[in-house]
Order: C-alpha cells, then sequence, then structure tokens
C-alpha cells in the first residue's frame, strides 16, 4: 500500500474512534504527569532479540499485580522492535510479536497503571541513521504500533526511541519531527515521549529541538556519576554530591515550565556493587529531587546488575520502599557511630518539624524490617546497645504524622567489626618464611579482611570468617573466588630490614588478575595472575620490596579480577642488607576517560623520575606497547589495540613501586 492509502486509512479510523471518546477529557501530559508518580521498568525483557533471551524469562501477568500491590502507578515496557520486522518493504511487523506486546500492555492498563512502549536498542538505525531505507523501516514500525494501538487508554504513552546514541543532534530532531507525524495520522492526542542525542541525558534533553505539538512530554535518563552507578566504585552521598544531583533536576524544572513540556526521568538507579549505604542514599537523592520537582519517574530495573524486583520469587529489594514510601519531607541523611564494638549510635535528620512520632525498625533475618523503638517525632537518633562485633544490622527510621503517608527513611548498614585482633597461628609469622594465605589474622570483616559477601562458599575452612577458602587437593587449603576490592590481612615479623623476594603462588584458568602486597606501609609492585589452566596447580610470581624490621601488617589487596585466580601462599626471602639506598616514595595515577576509546590520558600526581615509561600489558602478562613518559599528564594512542582489559603499568628507575591501573 502506499504512503497516502495509509493517510485515507487513518483519517477514516480517527473519526471512528473520537465520537464515542467525548464523554471523556483527553489527558493532557502535564495531567498525566502528576499522576504518574513513581514508576519503574520492565527492564531486559521484550529488549533481547526475543523475549526471555537474557537474565529474565518472559513477562507474566503477576508482574503488574505486585507493581501496583507495590505502589507504583506507572510502567515502562522497553520493546526490540528490529528482530521481529522484515527487512523490506513493507517491513511488515510480526503478527505474533505484535500481539504479544499488546498482551503485556493490555494486563498493565487492566490494573489502571500508565503504560509507556519504545523503540529499545534499535541500534540498527541509529548507526546508519543517514539511510534512508532504514528511516523507511523505523518509519513502518511506528505506523504500525500506532494503527495497533490507536485506540487503547490515553494511559499508554509512545516513547520514540530510546537513547539515541550515535546519531546526532540534528539527526534526533529530524527522527523526533518524522515519527511524531507518523503517530498523529491515527493517534492525534496521544501523549508522545521525546528526547535528546546521545545516552538522553538531561543536558541533551534540554538541548532537542521542541516539536510544535499540544501532547508531548520529554525524558531524560542519569545514572550518575557513572563512575558509581554504572560500576559500582567509590562511594557517594557528599554534600556536593547531592548539590550536583539537585542542580540537573532544578535545570530540568525550570526547563519544563519555560518550554511548557512535561519531563520524567525514565531511567536511573545504581548497580547491587556499589556501597550498600551509598547506594540507598542514592536512590533516595533521586527519588526526592523528583518528588520536588514534580517529574515523575521509572526507575531502571533490570532483574540483574540494578534489580529492584525479583521476579521468580516475588521478593522486593530494600530500595523498593525508597521508590514509593520516602518523601522529600521524610527522615533522611543517614548516619552512625560505634562506641567500642556493642553500641551503635544511629542519627538522622528530620526535614519536617510536624512528625507525631518517629520509628527506628531493624532488618530482621527474614528480610522485613521490624520495629525496634518508638520515639518522640523531634528525635534524630537512637542508640543500639543490643549489638556484638563481626557483625551487620540494617536500620531505617519512619515517621508517622496523622493525615499524611508514612515517610520512611532510606536503610543504612552498620558493620560492627571487633576491636582487637590476632595472629593466626598466635604469634606473628616470621620473615623471612612463608605465610599460608588462608592463615590471615583473627579479627572479621573489615579489620582483617574484606570479602564481598557474607557468605563463605565453599565452607570447609574458617567457617566463621566469610572469606572463601577451598581444599587443595595435596591437602592444605588456599583462598579462591577473590573479586575486586578484596583484601587480606596477616600480622608479622620482620627479622631483618632489607630487600625481599617477594613470591606469591597463584592458580588460575585463564589468568590476568592482578594484586599487590602492602606490609608496614611499603607498596609492593603489581603482581599478575599467570594462567595455569588449572585451579589447583599454581605457578609463583615474584617481585621486590623494601621492607623495614620489626612487627607490622602484611595486606594483600585484590585490585582486578577479570579472570578469577587462586591464592596458596606467599614466601618472603631476604636478598640484600638494609644498605641499600633509600626509594622514594611511591604516588599515583590515573586513567581516563575509562573505558578507553582511540586515547586515553595517563595523570601522574607528581612528575615522573628520569626514563620514565609506561607499559600496556594484556590479560596474558603481554606488553604490547611501550610509552616514554616526560611530563605529570601524557595522551596514549590505543589505535591498533583489540578492544578488551588491559593493564596500564608506570615503571620509574630507582623506584620500588609500579604505579598500575
Amino acid at each position: 500500500m502506499g504512503r497516502s492509502g495509509i493517510r485515507l486509512a487513518a483519517t477514516t479510523l480517527i473519526l471512528a474512534a473520537l465520537a464515542p471518546a467525548a464523554a471523556r477529557a483527553q489527558l493532557t501530559p502535564a495531567e498525566a504527569a502528576g499522576m504518574m508518580a513513581r514508576g519503574i521498568n520492565l527492564g531486559n525483557t521484550l529488549e533481547p532479540e526475543y523475549e526471555g533471551g537474557w537474565n529474565n524469562g518472559p513477562a507474566q501477568e503477576y508482574y503488574f499485580d505486585e507493581y501496583v500491590a507495590a505502589g507504583f502507578t506507572c510502567v515502562r515496557i522497553p520493546v526490540r522492535w528490529d528482530k521481529h520486522t522484515s527487512a523490506a518493504p513493507p517491513f511488515t511487523v510480526a503478527a505474533s510479536w505484535m500481539n504479544r506486546v499488546e498482551q503485556i500492555v493490555d494486563w498493565a492498563l487492566a490494573r489502571g497503571l500508565f503504560v509507556i512502549i519504545n523503540g529499545h536498542h534499535e541500534d540498527w538505525l541509529k548507526v546508519a541513521y543517514s539511510n534512508p531505507v532504514l528511516r523507511a523501516r523505523y518509519d513502518a514500525i511506528w505506523a504500525q504500533i500506532s494503527e495497533r494501538f490507536r485506540t487503547k487508554s490515553d494511559r499508554l504513552l509512545f516513547e520514540i526511541i530510546n537513547e539515541p546514541n550515535g546519531m546526532t543532534a540534528a539527526e534526533v530532531d529530524d527522527l523526533n519531527a518524522r515519527i511524531l507525524g507518523i503517530i498523529r495520522q491515527t493517534n492525534p492526542t496521544r501523549i508522545v515521549v521525546y528526547s535528546g542525542n546521545e545516552w538522553s541525558s538531561a543536558a541533551r534533553m534540554m538541548a532537542a529541538a521542541v516539536p510544535d505539538d499540544g501532547y508531548l512530554m520529554a525524558y531524560f535518563h542519569s545514572y550518575d556519576p557513572w563512575s558509581f552507578a554504572g560500576e559500582g566504585t567509590g562511594t557517594w552521598g557528599s554534600s556536593s554530591n547531592r548539590a550536583d544531583l539537585a542542580t540537573m533536576f532544578r535545570n530540568v524544572a525550570n526547563w519544563s515550565a519555560s518550554t511548557g513540556v512535561p519531563v520524567m526521568i525514565s531511567e536511573f538507579g545504581a548497580v547491587h556493587e556499589a556501597d550498600y549505604n551509598s547506594r540507598m542514599a542514592h536512590y533516595a537523592a533521586y527519588v526526592d529531587n523528583a518528588l520536588s520537582n514534580g517529574i515523575p519517574f521509572q526507575v531502571w530495573d533490570d532483574g540483574g546488575w540494578f534489580q529492584v524486583y525479583e521476579r521468580a520469587s516475588h521478593s522486593w529489594e530494600e530500595t523498593k520502599d525508597i521508590l514509593v514510601a520516602s518523601y522529600p519531607d521524610g527522615p533522611s541523611l543517614m548516619s552512625h557511630e560505634i562506641r567500642g564494638d556493642s553500641v551503635v549510635v544511629l542519627s538522622w535528620t528530620n526535614r519536617a518539624d510536624t512528625y507525631g512520632s518517629v520509628q527506628v525498625q531493624q532488618l530482621s533475618w527474614a528480610g522485613e524490617f521490624q520495629p525496634m523503638a518508638d520515639l518522640a517525632g523531634d528525635a534524630t537518633s537512637f542508640e543500639d546497645w543490643n549489638v556484638g562485633p563481626d557483625n551487620s544490622y540494617t536500620y531505617r527510621v519512619v515517621a508517622f504524622e496523622a493525615g499524611h503517608p508514612d515517610r520512611v527513611s532510606y536503610p543504612h548498614r552498620v558493620t560492627v567489626v571487633p576491636t582487637r585482633r590476632w595472629a593466626y597461628n598466635g604469634a606473628p609469622a616470621v620473615i623471612p618464611g612463608s605465610i599460608e594465605a588462608e592463615e590471615f589474622d583473627i579479627g572479621g570483616e573489615g579489620l582483617t579482611y574484606h570479602d564481598s559477601d557474607e557468605w563463605n562458599t565453599p565452607e570447609v575452612y574458617r567457617l566463621e570468617d566469610a572469606v572463601d577458602v577451598e581444599a587443595r587437593e595435596e591437602g592444605g587449603y588456599q583462598v579462591a573466588y577473590v573479586e575486586p576490592g578484596e583484601w587480606l590481612e596477616y600480622t608479622v615479623d620482620v627479622q631483618e630490614a632489607g630487600s625481599y623476594e617477594l613470591t606469591a603462588h597463584v592458580s588460575a584458568l585463564l589468568g590476568g588478575g592482578t594484586f599487590r602486597f602492602e606490609i608496614g606501609g611499603v607498596r609492593s609492585s603489581l603482581f599478575l595472575a599467570p594462567s595455569t589452566a588449572s585451579w589447583q596447580t599454581t605457578a609463583p610470581v615474584t617481585k621486590t620490596i623494601s621492607l623495614k624490621a620489626g612487627v607490622q601488617i602484611l595486606r594483600v589487596s585484590i585490585l582486578g579480577a577479570p579472570n578469577a585466580f587462586n591464592l596458596d601462599r606467599f614466601e618472603l626471602r631476604l636478598v640484600g642488607s638494609t644498605a641499600s639506598e633509600e626509594l622514594p616514595e611511591p604516588g599515583s595515577i590515573a586513567l581516563y576517560p575509562n573505558p578507553a576509546g582511540s586515547e586515553v590520558t595517563l595523570s601522574m600526581d607528581r612528575a615522573p623520575g628520569p626514563a620514565a615509561r609506561a607499559e600496556i600489558i594484556n590479560v596474558i602478562g603481554q606488553v604490547v606497547r611501550r610509552i616514554d613518559i616526560a611530563s605529570q599528564t601524557t595522551r596514549i594512542s590505543t589505535d591498533g589495540l583489540p578492544g578488551g582489559l588491559y593493564v596500564v603499568r608506570v615503571l620509574e628507575p630507582r623506584t620500588p613501586e609500579i604505579r598500575t591501573t
């Protein structure tokens, strides 16, 4: 059918559909924004090439009952159309796929939810937008979507495209105008959602051309800062962190007021690997700022790194109550101090002076918050005397006030670490000598070790500790399943100052993991785990380190583990006396951007020494590039390097440190 034929059919259908709807007023974008409020994404479900192709199974109707029961009022359903659409004109969307999308949309609409559907992961269009055939194909997809859903409730919103990274601003402006025109042929008053180019940030949204249309909303996404929210590194919650977020939301609200276009934030969140307390504060700050500025939100839930709802078990993460029951005037800014190892002092800020009372609650072993204490409405602290060392406790505060919903703070976790430590064998390990990796000091999480989870996975040795220790075939044990950020500490007694060979015995199927030692404040150079093609067969890795005499702490820190490795034992052998020349204190380096494109910048915190150089090392330990360094900032080309993970190390003659990142 030609284009004019499509227009004629659409006109006839529009006239037939408008007459019976006259009794009910069409929702305006502003009205919809006020009603959508708190929402969630049905992520990683309809975006794979085929439904259920990633980490989640096919969508189930009960999800929507549980969304409503939890308190959500909106669900965004990302949809990928490419793999279900023919590649040649007339670019027909498979009837089975269109029926399936409609079924899921109807499940949500039947429960009174606002629903957003879009074009998600349509990378085929983004990378070659100048191709008129591809543009025609996307036009045809939206013509078919618009026709199929034209009679649905006005609670259904169309989002033109998700995160058009790879397209220019002008191309996205063109796409927005063209797809909006196609939608309007069959849906003259349906609310259409658009944004700017790249990753649809607030700045890109505000820079995009505003289409001339009375039924528009705009969207933006924010996982800021990405190093925390997307990669799980560092912490979040400083005054500057909060000020930056507030400024972004305020700028968006001002832009919305000036253009008359309501705005939603349709993706935000932080990965589970992020620091727990920072992550809870991060979610709460997004909710506070969205609600304070009248901006509806849909939290990103992918059933994986950003999981909010555990679909198979019908259970929710702690973030759920932040998303549906926290308010800008509720308790916030949670903090604590630990007195000895037996008292936790929990503190918070009340953001209203009208609370009737506040209740401190604690997370139970069953995963539910239980009341601990009822306090006066102006209380801002609570002392918990019922704690013990080497345990974690999660608290929150709920404010009650007549005529208002309960206002829930974000959860705050406190780990009580022992204040005393002991060498594992009752006395410091003697250096020169050998140390078994599993014989780290007694003391507990945060004091003598840090493990990324609470479980001793193999459960064969030191069951009271979370460190993963497994048996070796020839007898004895080794530390296994190491993760970046983990560390172990050992009390050692260095008998004689001098230069030592430090040898780590490591096993790894693939190799490429990195770790380092620090003894008495002296850092080793970087250790790179070799491939031993086995979890049991070990290989030695040796570096030299200069040590002072006396009792001190040895710490081994896991820096990177793209491929897992195991630690069996460490050996230190004296190779030189203390008469050797004093070595300078090492500094630190940084690389950005990371991940890198065609170039990366190496930044040093001090001027490099003479003949300093950088080496790029691949995951099997090969040096693939060397670069001379003459200043604190050096640009390094990555052209010609295959995609993957690399270690960059800086070597300075006469410096024991090989600074790495």
